[in-house]
């Protein structure tokens, strides 16, 4: 182990080289000995083989008690924290079993696409072996080994037996010649870990490199480890490195006065940087964030941050303060939930507003980049179409979902992030507005976390009990003492538009959108060169009957094809298309322009008054 600089009086470094023995002890050790299943059930084991990175290939074994005439093995078809069936198994090859006690091969076959089935025989315990292919993409979801490094997410690598996802967990890491490991679980080169059920383990995510950077810093009596990777720049950049770490500290500082500190003792960041692409995860007792620049720049630095604020919140909301349906999961399909937008959307707005108020983003570039969210509503058709609770149902769908058929979805759907975000924020201002600023949002996630997570346990999964879209309706019932069930089922359950201003002028503010000087009507047509690309639910192109097969080839007998949002609005205009080889002619009428999300701000009320203003400052203020 090597000691180097430190940075302020609660950062340092440990091991940027570290030792390869395993170290004594486990992080979070009671925290996990108090999730353990009562009675006791028999342990399953894994044993990690990475020692061929070149092949891109693991060897997976694992050994079960054998129950009954058979055992079924389930590989998992996603993984919690991203909401698509990705299908796992299609990686898995070379599939073998035998008794575990005296090594004889046992009859084994697949019996699904995901699942295998062992017959047992008389054997008392069986191994389970198999090898698991992991190469591109970088990211949060899928596994990843190479002579650069192992990248390990569970769900793409660990199969379960059937029926014990809750029974203890075993796992013993072999790791090629010189490489260091780290589980999130466990410490740096500990190889044999030790999880209380399968939910556990394969939420702890594994980094094995050559060289492993790991430092860490203390907030609220609690260790928050930072492990660095960087595939092009040299991570042992101390500068860039430091501070990352000060801001870190900030935003977790932040985030555990708006709850309350969590009940870990470690918390671990997993850094990737220089990838080209950009992604995160949130995970039980740490995340993993992919940044596709390098952390020696203002935009890898940044991207880190603010995906580090995100990710972070996590920890209470959505991973413990969890929907119902999210724990313990259900691998063999989708595992749905209606509460996408609060686990989500409200993480989200947490997150950006974090960096608001800790000063690590520009004073007021929240209130630009609400502008921006806010306006989505005039410029999306999606947000007259789908509710937030349909939203959340239907991720499966719209969450990097590897769909092959060609969907209206750009036309359809909106995301549960962005309305998530979009309700949570006027839900804030107007908890504000009714309490007189007595109270805020932040209460009702307090609530949320005492009376779900902090009651009585109800699975084998976590402490308390998941939540229902009714539990946030009577949190904020219980914190303002109103009733929101006309808000829920208006903009929750329903696509009513959102009337911001009305929330808004609570902190003197209004949303202001203009329409560029060039645009003169709204057709509601998406078009490149003169094909059709695209066409809103209801605009006067979709009236008119166009659809996106269509290329323009007249306008107004014309055939010259010119910008259709360029025409004078209300005056009917003859447009000539070529569909399917035939000439067709439809009747379009423009509507007067629309703004575009882009155009809108919120700016202060001409009238602002002094109340308004300091509710402005304690919404946007630290929150200690």
């Amino acid at each position: 182990m090597r000691v180097t600089r430190h940075f302020g009086s609660l950062i340092g470094c440990i091991g940027l080289v570290v030792a390869s023995h395993a170290q004594a002890g486990q992080p979070n050790a009671s925290y996990l000995a108090a999730l353990a299943a009562q009675p006791a059930r028999p342990v399953v084991t894994y044993q990690l083989d990475l020692t061929r990175p070149g092949t891109h290939l693991a060897q997976v074994t694992l050994t079960a008690p054998a129950t009954g005439a058979a055992t079924i093995l389930e590989m998992p078809v996603w993984y919690p924290g991203r909401y698509s069936v990705f299908h796992f198994a299609a990686n898995v090859q070379q599939t073998s079993a035998d008794c575990a006690s005296t090594g004889k091969p046992l009859t084994a076959e697949r019996q699904s696409p995901h699942s295998w089935i062992v017959h047992n025989g008389r054997c008392a315990s069986i191994q389970w072996r198999y090898r698991v292919y992991g190469n591109k993409p970088l990211d949060g979801s899928f596994f990843q080994l190479d002579s650069a490094h192992a990248d390990l997410n569970g769900g793409p690598v660990f199969m379960y037996v059937a029926g014990e996802k809750p029974n203890p967990v075993r796992l013993s890491i072999q790791a090629p010649a010189g490489w260091h490991v780290l589980d999130q679980l466990g410490q740096v080169d500990q190889t044999k870990l030790w999880f209380p059920s399968y939910d556990i383990l394969i939420d702890s995510p594994i980094e094995a490199a050559p060289r492993l950077d790991v430092r860490s810093f203390q907030v609220d009596g609690k260790t928050y480890r930072v492990l660095i990777h960087d595939f092009i720049t040299p991570a042992r950049d101390s500068a860039h490195q430091a501070q990352l770490l000060t801001n870190l500290e900030k935003i977790v500082r932040e985030e555990n006065a708006l709850i309350a500190p969590d009940d870990l003792d470690t918390y671990t960041f997993f850094f990737h940087f220089d990838t080209g692409s950009y992604d995160s995860m949130e995970h039980l007792f740490g995340a993993q964030i992919v940044v596709g620049s390098a952390l020696s720049t203002n935009q890898g630095l940044l991207a880190a941050e603010g995906n580090a604020a995100h990710e972070f919140f996590h920890q209470w909301n959505d991973k413990r303060i969890r929907p119902v349906a999210l724990g313990p999961f259900n691998y063999e399909g989708e595992d749905v939930t209606p509460s996408l937008w609060f686990a989500e959307g409200f993480t989200q707005y947490y997150g950006v507003l974090t960096m608001e108020r800790t000063g690590l983003r520009a004073r007021g570039l929240y209130l630009h980049i609400l502008g921006d969210i806010f306006g989505l509503d005039r410029s999306r058709p999606g947000y007259r179409l789908m509710s937030a609770e349909d939203s959340s149902l239907t991720a499966w769908f719209h969450d990097t979902a590897p769909l092959k058929q060609e969907t209206n979805m750009s036309e359809s759907v909106i995301s549960y992030y962005v309305r998530g975000e979009q309700l949570a924020a006027v839900l804030d201002l107007d908890i504000r507005a009714r309490t007189g600023g007595r109270k805020n949002l932040d209460d009702v996630m307090r609530w949320m976390w005492t009376h779900t997570y902090r009651a009585p346990r109800t699975t084998d999964y976590l402490p308390g009990r998941g939540y229902t879209d009714l539990d946030i309706e009577h949190a904020l019932d219980a914190v303002t003492g109103a009733s929101y069930q006309q808000f829920f089922h208006d903009y929750i359950r329903g696509t009513q538009p959102i009337p911001y201003d009305h929330y808004l002028a609570a902190a003197g503010l209004q949303l202001s959108c203009t329409v560029p000087a060039e645009v003169t009507s709204y057709t509601g047509v998406h078009m490149k060169g003169d094909q059709i690309t695209g066409v809103d639910f209801g605009s006067p192109t979709a009236l008119a009957g166009l659809g996106g097969d269509a290329t323009i080839t007249a306008i107004g007998g014309e055939p010259k094809v010119v910008d259709l949002d360029t025409l004078p609005p209300g005056s009917p205009v003859q447009v000539t298309a070529s569909e399917h080889g035939a000439s067709v002619e439809f009747t379009l009428t423009p509507e007067p322009p629309r703004s575009a999300a882009a155009s809108c701000r919120l700016t202060d009320l001409p009238a602002a008054t002094p109340q308004q203003l300091a509710l402005q400052n304690a919404w946007l203020g630290p929150t200690r």
